[in-house]
């Protein structure tokens, strides 16, 4: 791969070149559950001319040399998981890796994983159902399926199976080469093989994803994550792009990655998750064999990486964490769902990936760190803060229980494994809080109930902090609590802004912490989160967390600076441990991101306010000139429509040739039938959907959809170029080919999917502009 290399001139030109930036003392009282107990954060506005690099960040890049530029900064530093990491570091080795072996207090018999199990088919040619039992995996089995999987991989390196496919190209250590003849046993190679070359992982959330990205961990090799909805072009792009010698897959993809195989020349080994029947094995088998590919299950694969020959249990080196670990070295490559062009790979090692856990572990509830801890796995393991979450999840021996990937399912598997954290994304939460606000609305004695509940938790949560009531929780919340399980301690939300009003409501409807927070994958996910007591926090992401730096950059020509009242603004500025290395095989957009002193690019607009609370305000980049020469950040437009709980997706579209913006919106059906009817006196059903969808093409529901956003527009105090002029409203969710993995809408080909509808409104919107 292409290794970010010693800075460019363009890099040392924009490291030398002083941007104007401003730095805020982080008020101590709100982040004393994150430090050290021996350390202090400065609490004042500070100065620091001529910064030298970090010395805690450690790299194995080329030097370089310190800048020489003005900056002022919001900064953690100091704090006891920065600490931790470095000091390691400075020890001359990594932290430990998070492995089943060395998680927090872990015994071989304690649970790691629970999962539902499956029912037999009602009848011929139905599908498997869900049985309400579960059943768990402990530490000691994972570890030994890992092992499998591990040696399994490694043989078939030895074997010459896999030809020389390394990402990561380096000769391996004296320790890792053995005598000549010798089996492969732990993490031990043959003279001669390497490791570091790439493993895909393409399944929804299951024990066999975690089981083979710990092989990846534990023998050197490089997981690759594949979001269970890509579509095969990209699947196709990112196994030649990494490349991938070999997939590990869930049954329902073994046939799309076989019909790429011809086109991926790196595929050499495909591996079902699930078991192949005999049937199976008969078509696919053929078929494998035509394109060069071994198919395998993961049964077999196992029970073969445990044979005599190519693992042996005993030894001088007894298991695969006692092998040299090099903090620099690839642990996995995330791709990125960009909304244009093909997704980046970004580059994360053993040292970001330990040092988001760690650092993700300060300011966690007590209860969170505690053998047994439950949390329910429902955000793809694709996704980076999922799989921090479960790093986490190692580090306090807790349990990750998963979801059956169904998501008509999802508040029935809480129910079932009564979590204790719920970590999900706001399309979620709008669901939950538009369900409560209907019960809200019902008439009699219920609903005023309620409302008085509701109304009686707000006041007290604003005026203390505390999310609970004795008499409100009893009588009416613990029912609501009882939609998730019951036992509920911590909830957390990102990808997306929420609106503050969903967001204190679910507080106080589920009686716990419920976390806002900010992050990307290229900072292995959390920077900024809400500490649970701060009511100033809503509206914003939160602190700084432990073991990050963040500065803010002018945006001129966004009219964002450092000089704005009341609060300072600029593009939000990263540098920190969880900070990535740069994007696979990407020089050039390597250089972009990341500057000569490591502070990394976000593209999103800050603001930080006086206690050094994080705001997302805006995005730098989906920015349109219209034909008046005025400027639009359409993201920032769309999250000002996107609080409303009723729209669960919004593309908002500007023309370059236009002056004027149109919106394409989705509708949920249970407050949208609820606005229909208040509007044409109907009594159509959240389930009625082909009435909705009729009704929402009625003149008069257009016309007060056009109200609402000229009245949410006032409200955010949005220039008049700013404002829809032309809505199309539906209940059909987007296409799966408009959207990236996470949900994203890709701008270009929705535009060209709603080509139609768009032209319309331009043309209703000239007419009725000419009548004016």
């Amino acid at each position: 791969m292409h290794w970010p290399n010693p800075p460019s001139p363009s890099q040392a030109a924009r490291a030398s070149t002083p941007p104007v930036s401003r730095s805020l003392g982080i008020a101590s009282a709100p982040l004393t559950h994150l430090q050290a107990p021996t350390r202090t954060v400065n609490t004042h506005i500070h100065a620091q001319p001529n910064p030298q690099p970090s010395s805690r960040r450690t790299s194995s890049r080329t030097p370089r040399r310190p800048s020489t530029r003005s900056s002022r900064r919001v900064s953690s530093r100091g704090t006891a998981g920065q600490d931790l990491c470095h000091a390691a570091a400075s020890r001359g080795r990594p932290p430990a890796k998070l492995t089943p072996r060395t998680a927090a207090n872990a015994t071989p018999n304690n649970t790691l994983y629970r999962r539902r199990l499956r029912t037999a088919p009602a009848k011929a040619g139905d599908e498997p159902g869900w049985s309400t039992k579960t059943a768990d995996t402990t530490y000691a089995q994972v570890r030994k399926r890992r092992d499998a999987v591990g040696s399994g991989l490694l043989a078939l390196e030895r074997l010459g199976r896999l030809k020389d496919r390394r990402v990561e190209a380096r000769e391996p250590t004296p320790k890792e080469i053995t005598q000549p003849g010798v089996p492969v046993w732990g993490s031990r190679l043959k003279a001669g093989a390497r490791r570091g070359w790439g493993v895909g992982i393409w399944s929804t959330n299951r024990e066999e994803w975690q089981v083979v990205d710990f092989a990846c961990h534990a023998y050197g090799l490089v997981g690759v994550s594949l979001y269970e909805t890509l579509g095969p072009d990209t699947a196709e792009y990112i196994t030649n792009f990494t490349p991938l010698p070999v997939i590990f897959a869930s049954s329902n993809h073994i046939q799309e990655v076989l019909r790429i195989a011809p086109k991926c020349p790196s595929l050499r080994v495909l591996i079902s998750m699930d078991k192949i029947s005999q049937a199976e094995r008969d078509l696919f088998g053929q078929w494998a064999s035509e394109v060069g590919v071994l198919l395998l299950d993961l049964a077999e694969f196992e029970e073969w990486g445990l044979s005599p020959g190519i693992y042996t249990p005993s030894g001088p080196n007894p298991g695969p964490e006692e092998a040299e670990i090099d903090k620099e070295r690839i642990m996995t490559i995330s791709y990125t769902s960009g909304t244009t062009g093909n997704p980046k790979g970004v580059v994360l090692t053993n040292y970001n990936m330990v040092s988001a856990a760690i650092s993700n572990c300060y300011g966690a509830p007590s209860a969170a760190m505690k053998p047994g801890f439950k949390h329910f796995s429902f955000l793809p393991l694709a996704h980076i803060y999922e799989r921090v979450i479960h790093f986490i999840l190692l580090r306090a021996n807790g349990i990750a229980c998963f979801s059956t990937g169904d998501v008509t399912r999802l508040l029935e598997d809480a129910q079932i494994f009564k979590p204790n954290l719920f970590a999900g994304v706001p399309r979620v939460w709008n669901k939950i809080y538009a369900a409560i606000k209907l019960q809200m609305q019902a008439p009699g004695v219920k609903g005023a109930l309620l409302r008085r509940a509701v109304d009686d938790k707000l006041r007290n949560w604003r005026e203390t902090g505390s999310v609970t009531h004795p008499l409100w929780d009893r009588l009416v919340f613990n029912k609501i609590r009882g939609l998730v399980g019951g036992e509920v301690q911590s909830m957390v939300t990102g990808s997306a802004p929420i609106s503050p009003e969903v967001l204190e409501l679910l507080k106080i409807a589920f009686c716990c912490d419920f976390q806002e927070g900010y992050g990307l994958t290229e900072t292995c996910a959390s920077t900024t989160r809400c500490v649970p007591w701060d009511v100033g926090s809503i509206g914003t992401t939160g602190f700084v967390g432990p073991s990050f730096e963040v500065k803010l950059k002018d945006v001129t020509e966004m009219a964002y600076t450092h000089n704005d009242s009341p609060n300072p603004r600029g593009e939000l500025l990263i540098r920190g441990p969880n900070v990535f290395k740069g994007y696979l095989n990407d020089p050039k957009n390597t250089e972009k991101a990341l500057d000569a002193d490591g502070w990394f690019y976000t593209g999103d607009v800050a603001e930080i306010d006086s206690a050094g609370r994080v705001k997302i305000i805006d995005r730098i980049k989906n920015v349109v000139k219209l034909s008046q020469g005025e400027y639009v950040a359409l993201e920032r437009v769309e999250g000002v429509y996107l609080l409303n709980p009723m729209f669960v997706s919004i593309l908002v579209h500007a023309d370059s040739l236009r002056d004027s913006l149109v919106a394409i919106t989705v509708i949920d059906p249970v407050p949208g039938a609820a606005f229909v009817n208040k509007i044409l006196g109907s009594s159509i059903t959240p389930n009625e959907t082909d009435k909705l969808e009729q009704a929402l093409q009625d003149p008069k529901v257009k016309d007060a959809l056009l109200g609402w956003f000229e009245g949410a527009a006032q409200g955010a105090k949005l220039n008049g170029y700013e404002r829809i002029k032309g809505v199309h409203a539906t209940v059909q969710p987007f296409d799966g080919s408009l959207l990236t993995p996470t949900m994203k809408i890709k701008r270009n080909v929705a535009a060209d999917f709603f080509k139609k509808e768009i032209d319309e409104l331009y043309e209703k919107a000239a007419a009725a502009k000419s009548k004016l």
